[in-house]
């Protein structure tokens, strides 16, 4: 009887023992720092400057009665992050819209819209900057963005000069004298409503 009363709690030792609780094994300090490592790890983003030296153009049109874009201001400076590979021209405009543009490098002379007077600027590639329809003056024909803000030279990588050379009958046209024809992207932002123009070197 004793015997079989021993049997009896070993058997039931073993059962009880077996549908306990599981306890996974602690992981060495390297693999936890394995785990750690492939948990944090940050995808590497593509941040090479993508752009174009073919013409880029979007069309817009206002409608009836609609009062056309006037650009304000004109800002150039350096692109933004860490390491910078091209500068940035902005154009900023009244309004929730920016007109239709297009921008493109020439190789031909550059005059001025209403006197067809020759432009020069610095660098050895020109990118003609048009909007269309806008206009560089407020209701009472004051310039905006003032004269001394019509041309500048902001001596940058690639942008060096950046002269107005049309406010006539709906269009508005720059020129950006760059230091070589480079690749270049065109962008729209809101709040308040900008073409951006990033030039690479």
């Amino acid at each position: 009887m004793a015997s079989r009363t021993t049997v009896a709690m070993v058997v039931l030792a073993i059962l009880t023992a077996g549908c306990g609780p599981r306890t996974e094994p602690r992981p060495s300090d390297s693999q936890a720092s394995e785990r750690a490592s492939a948990s944090s790890a940050v995808i590497p983003q593509d941040t090479a400057f993508k752009g174009t030296i073919a013409p880029v153009q979007r069309t817009r049109s206002l409608l009836p009665y609609a009062a056309r874009p006037v650009l304000r201001a004109v800002r150039a400076d350096r692109g933004g992050g860490p390491s910078p590979s091209y500068d940035r021209v902005v154009f900023e405009f009244t309004g929730d819209s920016v007109p239709g543009y297009r921008v493109q490098y020439t190789t031909g002379p550059v005059q001025r819209c209403g006197s067809g007077d020759r432009v020069s600027v610095a660098g050895t590639g020109r990118l003609l900057v048009r909007f269309e329809p806008a206009q560089a003056h407020d209701e009472q024909g004051n310039p905006t963005p003032s004269l001394a803000a019509r041309h500048s030279a902001p001596g940058l990588t690639a942008v060096r000069e950046i002269t107005l050379i049309c406010d006539f009958e709906g269009q508005v046209e720059w020129v950006l004298g760059v230091a070589a024809q480079a690749a270049y992207r065109v962008s729209e932002l809101t709040g308040p409503a900008r073409v951006v123009l990033d030039v690479s070197w």
